[in-house]
Order: C-alpha cells, then sequence, then structure tokens
C-alpha cells in the first residue's frame, strides 16, 4: 500500500470486510430504547432568549476558562480509556462485547450528546465530556489494535514471567500501544476544538449563563453582530490552538517515538517542539520525568490477580442465537420505546430530514475529493519543496476550528451546509492526497517518463490508481469530522434543513426523548454510509491498486 501505513484503519490494512453486523444494530437499538424508557421525564430548561443575561467575561478569562476545559477533558479521555482498555484486557467476555460497542460508538456525532447529557450533569461537565467523547474511541481502539499487533514471544515472555493481568496490562499492552494512541490523539485534535467551542457557545445559550470559554465569547459576538470582537476571539483561540499543539500534543508524540520497535518512520521527520527541547536540556525537567516514569514502573509492578497464561482455547460446541435474530428484537424494543415516549408522529419527519443530511454528507465528500485530488497531483508534481510546504500549511489550517469561519461564508452568501462542512473536513483528503502522491514509487515514475505518458493518459494509468487506496481509506477518516460539524453547519444556513438542525433546535428546546431519536438516526445513517460505501470502497481499492 502507498504512502503511510497509519493512514487506514488496521482492519483495512489488514484487508477486513467489515460488514454491517446485527451486534452492532443490536446495540444501537437497545442502547435507544434503555435512554428512551430512562430519560423522557428528564428535561432542560428551554433557550427563551438569544441575549444570555449578564455581562460577559474578559477575553483572557474565557481563554483560561478553555484551557482548563481541554486540560481536564483530556484527563478525562487518559482515564476512561486505561479503564476500558483495562477491563478489555482483564475480561475477554468484555472486550467481545467492547469491539464492536466501539464500532457503534465511532458513529456517533459527539456534539449530539450535548442536549442529553445536560440533562443529567452540570454545564462544565458536559462540556468536557461532549470534547472528550469521540477521543475516547479512537484511543480504546488504538490500544486493542496493538494488543491484536502484539509478537507472540512477548506473550511468551509474559506467561514465563508469571504476570497477572495488571502487570501484563501496563508493562505489555500499554508501552506497545503509546505510539499509535499518541499518533491517534493527534488526529483527533482538529475535530476536538471543533466539539469543544460548539459546545461551550451551546451551553451558553442552554445554562442562560454569559460565561464558558472562547466558544462562548465568539457565540456572544456572533450574536450581538460585532465582526471585530469576533476576530479577536479567534486569535485566541488560535493562540491556544498552537500553544497546546507545542506545550502537550508534539511533546507527546516525540516522546512515544522511544516506545517504536522499529524507529520513527524515516519518510517524515520527527515532531519538533520547543518545549520538549527545553525539557530535554533541563536538569530539573529530566529529574521529574525520572521520577514520574518510576512511579509507572511501581504501580506496573503490582501483582493484582493471578498470573495469566496465554494457553490455546479448548474446543467447546457453544449454541448461539443466530446473528439476524438479535437487530430484530432489539428493533421491536426500539419500536415500543418509541411508542411509550409519544414520539411515532415524528418518525416520518426525520427520516426525510435524514436524507437531507445523507445529501449534504455525500456532496461535501465529493467536493472533497473533486478539489484536492487535481489540485494535490499538481501540487506534488512540481517538486518536493512545494508539496512540503503545501502539506505544512495544509497541517495548520486543518487545526483551526472551521465552525469560526461560518459568520464569515454567510456574509459572503457561501451558506451552503456542503461548503461549510467542506472547510472542515477537505483539509484530511488533502493531506492523505499528497502524502499518497509522495509515495509514488520512483521506478514506476520513470517507466512512465520512458513510455512518455503525458497527460490524461498519465493519471489514468499512474496517479489516480497509485493514490487510490490511500484516497478511499483517507475518506474513512475525512468523514469523522463532517458528522461532528453537521449540526452547526446546517442550523447556519437560512433554510435551517437536515437533520443535524432538527437535533440541535431539539437540544435548545429541551426536548430530550426527541433529541435521542434524532442522534440514533444520525448514528444509523454514519454507521450505514460507512460499512456500505465506504469501507467496501477502500478494501476494494486496497485489494485492486496496493503497490
Amino acid at each position: 500500500m502507498t504512502g503511510s501505513p497509519m493512514a487506514m484503519p488496521m482492519r483495512i490494512m489488514h484487508r477486513w470486510r467489515q460488514r454491517m453486523s446485527g451486534i452492532e444494530l443490536s446495540i444501537l437499538f437497545c442502547a435507544t430504547a434503555f435512554a428512551l424508557l430512562v430519560l423522557p421525564r428528564a428535561s432542560v430548561a428551554p433557550v427563551l432568549s438569544a441575549m444570555p443575561p449578564g455581562a460577559p467575561l474578559p477575553l483572557w478569562d474565557m481563554a483560561g476558562l478553555t484551557v482548563l476545559h481541554v486540560i481536564l477533558s483530556l484527563l478525562i479521555v487518559v482515564a476512561a480509556s486505561l479503564l476500558l482498555s483495562g477491563a478489555a484486557c482483564q475480561w475477554p467476555r468484555f472486550r467481545a462485547f467492547l469491539i464492536p460497542a466501539l464500532s457503534v460508538a465511532r458513529a456517533v456525532p459527539g456534539l449530539g450528546l450535548i442536549g442529553i447529557l445536560a440533562a443529567l450533569f452540570p454545564p462544565a461537565l458536559t462540556i468536557m465530556l461532549v470534547a472528550a467523547s469521540s477521543m475516547i474511541w479512537r484511543i480504546v481502539t488504538a490500544v486493542l489494535d496493538a494488543e491484536d499487533t502484539l509478537p507472540p514471544a512477548l506473550d511468551e515472555v509474559a506467561t514465563g514471567l508469571r504476570m497477572t493481568g495488571w502487570q501484563r496490562f501496563w508493562r505489555l499492552q500499554m508501552p506497545v500501544a503509546v505510539p499509535l494512541t499518541t499518533f491517534r490523539a493527534m488526529q483527533a485534535m482538529p475535530a476536538f476544538w471543533v466539539r469543544l467551542l460548539s459546545a461551550e457557545g451551546l451551553m451558553m445559550l442552554m445554562s442562560h449563563q454569559a460565561t464558558g470559554g472562547c466558544g462562548a465569547a465568539a457565540l456572544q459576538a456572533m450574536l450581538d453582530h460585532h465582526p471585530l470582537r469576533i476576530v479577536e476571539v479567534s486569535g485566541i483561540i488560535l493562540l491556544l490552538i498552537l500553544v497546546i499543539d507545542q506545550a502537550l500534543m508534539r511533546p507527546m508524540v516525540g516522546w512515544a517515538q522511544r516506545y517504536r520497535p522499529e524507529g520513527p518512520f524515516e519518510e517524515r521527520a520527527r515532531p519538533q517542539s520547543w518545549l520538549l527541547t527545553i525539557w530535554r536540556r533541563t536538569k530539573l525537567m529530566l529529574w521529574l520525568s525520572g521520577g514520574v516514569s518510576d512511579a509507572l514502573v511501581w504501580i506496573g509492578n503490582w501483582r493484582l490477580g493471578r498470573p495469566r497464561s496465554i494457553l490455546p482455547e479448548r474446543h467447546r460446541t457453544v449454541r448461539e442465537l443466530p446473528e439476524a435474530l438479535l437487530p430484530v428484537v432489539s428493533l421491536f424494543l426500539l419500536a415500543y420505546a418509541v411508542y411509550h415516549a409519544g414520539l411515532l408522529r415524528q418518525v416520518p419527519a426525520d427520516l426525510a430530514e435524514s436524507v437531507l443530511t445523507l445529501s449534504h454528507v455525500c456532496g461535501t465528500l465529493l467536493l472533497c475529493v473533486l478539489v484536492w485530488v487535481p489540485l494535490g497531483l499538481v501540487i506534488s508534481e512540481h517538486g518536493s519543496s512545494l508539496r512540503n510546504v503545501c502539506r505544512m500549511a495544509v497541517m495548520a489550517c486543518g487545526l483551526f476550528p472551521a465552525v469560526l469561519l461560518y459568520p464569515l461564508c454567510r456574509e459572503l452568501g457561501l451558506d451552503s451546509p456542503v461548503i461549510l462542512l467542506f472547510l472542515g473536513a477537505h483539509w484530511l483528503v488533502g493531506i492523505v492526497v499528497l502524502d499518497a502522491a509522495k509515495a509514488i514509487p520512483s521506478g514506476l515514475r520513470q517507466v512512465a517518463a520512458g513510455l512518455r505518458l503525458r497527460g490524461v493518459l498519465l493519471w489514468r494509468r499512474l496517479l489516480l490508481p497509485a493514490i487510490a487506496p490511500e484516497l478511499c481509506g483517507g475518506l474513512l477518516t475525512a468523514v469523522v469530522p463532517v458528522w461532528n460539524a453537521v449540526m452547526v453547519a446546517e442550523a447556519f444556513v437560512p433554510s435551517d434543513s437536515g437533520l443535524g438542525a432538527a437535533l440541535l433546535s431539539e437540544a435548545l428546546s429541551g426536548a430530550v426523548a426527541a433529541q435521542i431519536l434524532a442522534l440514533m438516526l444520525l448514528t444509523l445513517l454514519s454507521m450505514l454510509l460507512d460499512r456500505l460505501v465506504l469501507q467496501p470502497l477502500a478494501v476494494n481499492a486496497a485489494q485492486k491498486y496496493t503497490i
């Protein structure tokens, strides 16, 4: 396969055909039915006014709140990921349930949880949970993928040393998973910022408070029609993103290189950070790092539980229910829950809005491909220096939350949902195209030059087939920020159409049961698009065009 092996999910790299699973549908339907049966009595206060009462805090105080939300959200991600992955390592039955549950969680738009969580938790905790929601499944999936690629020799060593499940998780599985988890966390940061800022702004409306971070300040400036303040808030947000990237994410990625058995990738330079350089040259910082490392080693050496041995499983005949029976039973349970919540009349309207939302998402992916395939290939053909500069520029632009550009798009008349969603997803496709074009073997380019391939023939015979595996795999990752931003993008257009706009309206009006139904339909749309279109496309391209 051309390009970086990290550009596509592990199941695509291994040629796994993951179709729509009955267990996944059962988990989705049962979770929705349970939420409808438990949460209909819960409600949140509707938005009475677009202008929250009270004087807003100064911008730097808002920035401090946003930094606090970022740090606490990342701590929630770490704690929840360690808890879930540790339980999956300790109990195989829980792991068998967690894998399809994570597949469902991957399809849930994180921002769509805000109205449901606001009915259960305080505003600050709701913001942090919404920001952390979609990153947790990335980290846990990375840990499980790393466990699947664990060399058998390490398992034999762990068995010989009589390691317990706790020791095996901390001393064996986590070090192997560190490079992949940090890479996935770095990939998830742009969507993390979108969810965080959007949640801060929406919680300002839902809680009737004028405080809540830079996202609340940006939304307040939009409601007040103060373009200068929008620019100020956007500048502060950009500064915060750069500081978090340089002070936290890049040092973490650089530190994770030591745990890669084969060493860092040679085709790309290692991430550099001024803070990491200062840290490595300061004795006090090195002493602190040594203390933290010794503490982790001490925790990992605890002998909790019994020694775990990896033995071949005995052959047992277990009668299992037909896989098709589980979604049918769960669908009947969901229908009863919808009837019990009084939402039967709303189902046809939500289904009609689902068609519009699906057309917006598909149109966004098509626009990303039409823009970046010719543009990326033309840039790559003009030399490596221009390609590297453009890649760095695309990565830098991708860090900036696209939702802050929506007011400018409205002023310019570019208020189509496809264009607004394109602003947040196109950079992923651009990076994939540039990397795939860079990874085309030089021998093939020499053969094409010797055969005098030019123009359309060169693109048909070499360039497009060479980038097809990475491009189709990149669409799997590019669609994730699209689903996360669909609520804000569809609500920002004058037509106010789509399931995302309906979900946001229900969140602001406090209709918890209606939100649960709309969120389930959004998740189902995401799963159908992923399983029935994007994954088969990526697998077929990888099998047919892999070099």
